[in-house]
């Protein structure tokens, strides 16, 4: 009969030193890009001119811009609405969407082309009034966000939206910035 003498001994390793860092840098590749996946934005689908024409999404405007990307070219549609009615002594509450309107077709690894808002800046000519923003939740066929905007006075004002966002290429696995832009659109918003 044998008799463990020592019962803190070691077993046997199954592996060897070169199998243990193998098998670490295994699990550090995966990791990473399993945190690459997830960071990713949400590949948006198109959706053509569903929200151009929207009366809920496009009560103040929309427009269609083409983005070249070094991959094909993505049309996105610019919605803007006011969500609340405008009054001096209320906030008037705006939505801006930016969804997809169509891409070209794009190599076999890249799934598509989806966009995140960077900043929002609503400027009035009128009084020179500003506004910040808030990136609004998960909207499922764009990236949408909301500001609240303080009218001083009861005029026609003219109010520039300045949009910066990132273009991003949706991969199999993660996604890759393209580029940076701003685009800027004029609306006509009468208080009263």
């Amino acid at each position: 009969m044998l008799v463990n003498r020592y019962p803190f001994e070691p077993a046997l390793s199954l592996m060897g030193p070169r199998g243990k860092i193998l098998t670490s840098l295994l699990l550090i590749i995966i990791v990473v890009i399993a945190v690459w996946q997830f960071t990713s934005p949400a590949l948006i689908p198109s959706v053509g001119t569903k929200y151009l024409s929207s009366t809920l999404y496009a009560n103040r405007g929309s427009w269609t811009v083409l983005e070249v990307s070094g991959y094909g070219k993505v049309f996105l549609a610019f919605s803007i609405a006011n969500t609340t009615y405008p009054r001096t002594t209320l906030q008037t509450s705006y939505s801006i969407l930016v969804s997809k309107v169509n891409e070209t077709a794009l190599p076999s690894y890249i799934r598509g082309f989806t966009v995140k808002l960077t900043a929002l800046h609503i400027q009035d000519n009128y009084d020179g009034s500003t506004s910040a923003w808030a990136p609004t939740g998960s909207f499922p066929d764009g990236a949408q966000a909301t500001s609240l905007f303080n009218f001083k006075t009861s005029a026609n004002h003219q109010l520039r939206f300045t949009i910066s966002y990132q273009l991003y290429e949706i991969l199999f696995i993660g996604s890759l910035t393209d580029h940076s832009t701003t685009q800027s659109f004029n609306i006509t918003q009468n208080v009263v």
